[in-house]
């Protein structure tokens, strides 16, 4: 009974994450089915040259790690693929990865703004909450640039206007 019940976890799981196969699921592909899982990414692959849906599983594959090597910068450019082509899922996803940056690449609050407004134009919730999350941030991101340059700006400014209050004269130094 508790066997079953695992089993029944298990593949639960794997159908909650989509896929349909176990091997699927690990980003391993077995020796058995090394051939036929490289065969079905290469089709993936050139499917999602014209397909923004096979361009978003790949974007997909890329950040798991899924049947093919783990690679931010390629799935971020899959989603761009697919998002160009108006995929609403793509547009969403590249929306999230831009707000919080991934790997080596640090958040930028601009372009999640484009794909977050592209994406609550077509009618996504989840997209006009985080984008207006986004449009508060660049706002106080905007202020805090804005007083580090006033801050800056009285730091290093001052001391080319300000005299000196002492001066050298007949091997001493006198005050004015």
């Amino acid at each position: 009974m508790r066997g079953k019940t695992i089993a029944t976890l298990f593949f639960s799981l794997i159908l909650l994450i989509g896929c349909n196969k176990p091997y699927e699921t690990t980003g391993i592909i077995t020796q058995q089915t090394e051939t036929t899982g490289n065969k079905k990414i290469e089709q993936l692959k050139a499917m999602a040259q014209t397909n923004p849906v096979a361009a978003y599983d790949m974007g997909l594959r890329y950040l798991r790690g899924d049947g093919v090597a783990q690679s931010s910068y390629h799935a971020i450019e899959a989603f761009h693929a697919a998002a160009s082509k108006g995929d609403l899922k793509a547009q969403i996803a590249l929306g999230k990865i831009y707000i919080t940056g991934i790997e080596e690449m640090g958040p930028d609050l601009q372009e999640a703004q484009k794909w977050l407004s592209i994406a609550a134009a077509r009618g996504d919730k989840e997209s006009g909450e985080l984008l207006e999350q986004v449009k508060i941030s660049r706002e106080e991101e905007k202020q805090a640039e804005q007083a580090q340059e006033i801050d800056y700006g009285y730091r290093y400014d001052w001391y080319y206007y300000t005299p000196y209050r002492l001066y050298w004269h007949q091997s001493l130094w006198r005050r004015w």
